[in-house]
């Protein structure tokens, strides 16, 4: 039998829970990560910080015939830095440890921290130090990230309540269009990086950009009940919601707000727009519960803000599971986004 990454992650938490060891500190009082994009710390001054750690693996997270090594720094940090956004957390710093073969460090390690770099002056969050260490075969990339929360409790998947709204920063679709696009040129042949490389679907998968400015932004003017980051895609990270919220998601395809990249990939490649902002994974935007209303008069002046729309999606009703509402009625809206052991 199978198991799933997050079967597996159940079964963790389940030891994790009977060994007393799943949430408790000496020194800071720590609110489980398992089952949140992020830990939560709770220093004896009454101060908050989230903490979080993403590991990315050549070969399964990345490809360098896909990507440059610049691209895989930048999106190694970008998905602690979007773990972080999901809590509300301003960066402060992170570690990085990296593993693989003499060989690649040569050739490659330079050029990732360089892209680490630059998102990382950029985003306010120095790398502080880390680790490097020989390996066989294929490079493994882990970053720690440690952010603060200010101006309110930490955001987890768990505050949704029926009636509220479901939002969605930016646009998508594009990263799971880029790997369709970077596959077929494989398959025929072609060296991807150059056939797809001026494609404006694999910068959003090469430079995804964590949202921790523009959540702070809505923070500081709305209530959000509830977040995730769009890592694994829409489909899954919707579930994520929905079960830890005890709620029932409903979807509207109308909707969905499409990358213009999306939809010029599905003409091009006969791809379908709407399967890829569904279930495909790396966007990193974020999914927002709301109250009703609460997030309406903020759209337009977010979309001058920060350059990219805030889209209502969906809603949030009594129940379980995601559904996708189509001809007057709704239907389960099974969740086909990624998963490392199924």
């Amino acid at each position: 039998m199978t198991i799933g990454e997050f079967e597996w992650i159940d079964r963790l938490a389940a030891i994790l829970r009977r060994a007393g060891a799943a949430g408790e500190g000496s020194v800071a009082r720590g609110r489980p990560a398992i089952g949140d994009d992020a830990a939560v710390l709770e220093g004896p001054g009454g101060e908050a910080w989230a903490w979080t750690v993403d590991t990315l693996v050549e070969g399964v997270h990345f490809r360098f015939d896909w990507l440059e090594a610049a691209d895989v720094g930048h999106r190694a940090l970008a998905a602690s830095l979007s773990d972080l956004a999901a809590t509300g957390a301003t960066p402060a710093g992170a570690l990085v440890a990296a593993a693989g073969p003499a060989e690649t460090f040569a050739e490659r390690i330079e050029g990732i921290y360089a892209g680490m770099a630059e998102l990382a002056a950029r985003a306010g969050c120095p790398i502080l130090g880390g680790d490097l260490s020989r390996a066989e075969g294929s490079l493994h990339l882990t970053v720690t990230a440690l952010g603060r929360v200010e101006g309110g409790a930490p955001l987890g998947r768990s505050g949704a309540r029926p009636g509220d709204a479901l939002w969605v920063t930016g646009e998508l679709g594009a990263p799971a269009a880029a790997v369709a696009l970077l596959q077929a040129a494989g398959r025929a042949g072609l060296d991807p990086r150059t056939e797809v490389g001026a494609h404006p679907a694999l910068t959003r998968l090469a430079r995804p950009e964590p949202r921790t400015a523009e959540v702070a932004w809505l923070r500081n003017r709305a209530e959000i009940r509830a977040a995730i980051d769009v890592s694994d895609g829409v489909s899954g990270d919707a579930g994520h919601l929905a079960r830890r919220s005890g709620v029932r998601v409903v979807l509207d395809p109308a909707l969905v707000p499409l990358h213009p990249a999306t939809v010029r990939a599905a003409a091009e490649f006969d791809g379908d727009a709407l399967e890829w902002a569904l279930h495909g994974g790396e966007e990193f935007e974020l999914l927002l519960a709301a109250p009703d209303g609460a997030l309406d008069p903020l759209a337009g002046p977010f979309a001058a803000e920060h350059g990219i729309p805030l889209t209502r999606i969906g809603t949030i009703e009594a129940g379980d599971g995601v559904h996708l509402r189509e001809d007057g009625g709704t239907r389960p809206l099974p969740a086909r986004s990624w998963d490392h052991f199924a």
